[in-house]
């Protein structure tokens, strides 16, 4: 079962800070501001990502956070966003 997740970082090291970056990418997640991301994941995945984390950041100097989020039902509270932003996994085209 897929949930829909905000993934968010602060992290000092520009070379950690990249691989993370890619990382992220590479798990599906659509980078939707610097340092932010969006996505579906499975429970697996969410796992792997706090594992970056421990991965790349500094524990006294970086900051990251997963939440929880529902932006394909909410859009209310964006800007500049549409839907075609925020679709499901199931939804994409298959190449």
């Amino acid at each position: 079962m897929y949930s829909q997740i905000i993934v968010s970082y602060d992290l000092s090291d520009t070379k950690k800070r990249n691989k993370l970056f890619e990382e992220l990418k590479d798990l599906g997640l659509v980078s939707i501001q610097k340092s932010v991301f969006w996505g579906y994941v499975l429970v697996s995945e969410k796992r792997i990502i706090k594992e970056l984390f421990k991965k790349y950041c500094d524990i006294k100097t970086d900051k990251a956070f997963i939440s929880n989020v529902s932006l394909d039902k909410d859009m209310k509270n964006s800007f500049g966003y549409d839907e075609d932003d925020f679709k499901h996994p199931e939804s994409f085209e298959i190449i």
